[in-house]
């Protein structure tokens, strides 16, 4: 055969010279000669490495008897085998002459090595190795782990760097210092010892470019059992119990069994308990529990059970009176022998003094002109206004008006009245007072309102401790049955007008006192019945839109529009003062009532 040719002479220690040395015997009927390609316990060993026979996948489809079905798993095997037949070689075969590196990485779980040459310019893997590590091993240091990782992978791959200059490449730069430790003791003296066989130099890179080693180290992910898309049973002693929903009928059966008419959007205990009753899958209460707390309709229309959101902020009062007043329009009534429809109210922040005034109707000029002649010219210029966000007070006429005066005018924010509530407060007394004195056909209210508001100004306010009228000028009111039995207190004989003036300022300033110690009060004992809300840029938020339409019943009424995200947040100085976001309407920006929607 050497002389014909077909075999030509080897000088590879492993071939010829190893049969004929030792003496071994061949037999030919199991010996392949002149092959490129060796199937070898389950893979394909070539010039060009090792890869899965492909034959293994297909084994079962060839046998003879076997008849024909097409189901998952011979998918998955069509699939491998497309994958095996189109992919390169996974592991290359080991060159003694090219340089060898080995890839090690630790972490909480395990240890993983990669043994690589570079052949041809390129990197090539011969083997991989990984294992988990001990309980005793899980609580070394990060670096003694590492370190670890090293010792381990050369003894792994001696077979191959046994007596050859090879490179450990780690992601962990402390372990450059490995071979240069002084006075070794413990454990890393006995590492130290077993990698003195070696003749290896430590490099370092970073854990970016370190990906192969850190794969084999982690922690395998679980991958999740897939089953058939059938209906399943948990059975108890034997006996079948309830059957068990697959995942993709799971959404169907809440909605059926939370939103549908017969099952009436109720809440979370009896939505569980139908479902409870009938079905079962793993994690059933926790995904009824959140379908029934994320629930639109059930957000929009029904109330929390909880405390209500938001905490006072009462508005200090002004330090001089009609600094800062607070205007509002009360009506319609009925229109009375002179015509009126309207009142259009006015109330002092200082002193709690009470202007009305009866209007036939609530246009622009009367509002302006009960403005001009009733505040600005017998009271001077108000610093600040607060009004509702009414048509007639955002007019041109009004705005003009405000803006030559130089005044702030600040408007209360959507469906929160109690942004001007001292004047909301007057207008139930104001009304409660009338219903006392209208006739049946109430057509004298407007003769009537001057009275009940002079009763209003003269009678001492339990927050100030004063009457509004003396706060204002400085005296008590004379009526007509003080005439009648005149009376002049001691305080006031000497007619010291200098004193009464002192008198009547120091009086304010003890009422601002005794209104600041009222207000806190009242929000101590408000706050203890809600909770405090706070939202954040990018919360989702629900706008409260509480207005019945004309042949609509409140009842059934969806107080709650639509869900919006908040841009931004205005930083709340004073309670009459709007909070605004970027993308709500002002008339929309209250925070109070808006309920944040998971």
């Amino acid at each position: 055969m050497l002389d014909e040719g077909i075999v030509q002479p080897s000088e590879s220690p492993w071939s010829s010279p190893v049969v004929l040395e030792a003496g071994l015997k061949l037999n030919s009927k199991k010996c392949l000669f002149a092959a490129q390609e060796v199937k070898i316990l389950g893979h394909l060993v070539s010039s060009n490495g090792v890869r899965p026979d492909p034959d293994k996948i297909k084994a079962s489809l060839l046998k003879s008897g076997v008849e024909f079905h097409w189901g998952p798993e011979e998918v998955e095997a069509f699939n491998s085998l497309k994958k095996a037949l189109t992919s390169d070689p996974v592991l290359g075969m080991y060159d003694e002459r090219a340089s060898t590196e080995i890839h090690t990485d630790a972490s909480g779980y395990g240890i993983g090595a990669v043994l690589v040459q570079i052949q041809n310019n390129v990197e090539k893997v011969i083997a991989y190795a990984s294992r988990i590590l001990t309980k005793a091993e899980k609580n070394y240091s990060t670096t003694e782990r590492e370190c670890l990782a090293i010792v381990w992978a050369t003894n792994k791959f001696r077979p191959y760097i046994f007596g050859k200059h090879f490179t450990v490449v780690t992601d962990h730069h402390s372990l450059c210092w490995l071979m240069n430790l002084k006075d070794p003791s413990g454990r890393l003296a006995r590492w130290a010892l077993r990698l003195q066989e070696h003749d290896f130099d430590v490099k370092y890179k970073t854990g970016k470019k370190h990906s192969d080693a850190d794969a084999l180290s982690r922690n395998p992910v679980e991958e999740e059992t897939e089953t058939p898309d059938k209906f399943l049973a948990v059975t108890t002693n034997g006996k079948l119990w309830l059957p068990v929903i697959p995942k993709h009928l799971r959404a169907a059966i809440l909605r059926h069994f939370h939103d549908a008419p017969t099952a009436g959007h109720l809440g979370f205990a009896k939505t569980y308990d139908r479902i409870r009753k009938r079905f079962y899958w793993p994690g059933m209460y926790r995904n009824v529990v959140r379908y029934v707390m994320h629930c639109r309709e059930c957000q929009r229309r029904k109330s929390v059970p909880q405390r209500p959101p938001g905490r006072l902020v009462p508005i200090p009062p002004a330090t001089a009176p009609f600094h800062r007043i607070g205007i509002d329009l009360l009506g319609r009534f009925p229109k009375s022998a002179h015509g009126n429809k309207w009142i259009i109210v006015c109330t002092d922040y200082s002193t709690r003094y009470a202007i009305t005034k009866a209007l036939p109707t609530a246009e622009v000029d009367e509002i302006a002109k009960f403005l001009l002649e009733e505040i600005v010219l017998r009271h001077g210029a108000p610093r600040v206004i607060i009004t509702d966000r009414g048509a007639v007070f955002r007019s041109r006429l009004v705005s003009s008006l405000v803006d030559l005066c130089n005044i702030d005018h600040r408007f209360t924010t959507a469906y929160h009245p109690q942004t001007n509530g001292l004047t909301e407060r007057f207008n139930k007394t104001l009304a409660d007072m009338l219903s006392m004195y209208v006739d049946v056909e109430q057509k004298n209210w407007d003769e009537i309102l001057p009275f009940v508001t002079f009763a209003y100004n003269t009678a001492k306010q339990e927050t100030t401790g004063f009457t509004p009228f003396y706060l204002l000028h400085g005296r008590e009111a004379e009526t007509t049955l003080d005439t009648m039995l005149p009376f002049c207190p001691n305080d006031f004989d000497d007619n010291n007008i200098t004193k009464i003036a002192a008198r009547a300022e120091e009086s304010r300033q003890l009422a601002r006192v005794h209104t600041l110690r009222a207000q806190d009060k009242d929000r101590r004992r408000y706050d203890s019945k809600h909770q405090m809300v706070s939202y954040a840029p990018g919360d989702l938020v629900w706008i409260y839109t509480p207005v019945r339409k004309v042949g609509l019943s409140e009842k059934l009424l969806r107080k709650l529009r639509e869900v919006v995200h908040v841009l931004r947040m205005k930083p709340y100085h004073d309670p009459a003062e709007q909070i605004e976001t970027e993308d709500i309407p002002p008339k929309e920006s209250y925070k109070g009532p808006i309920t944040r929607s998971e």
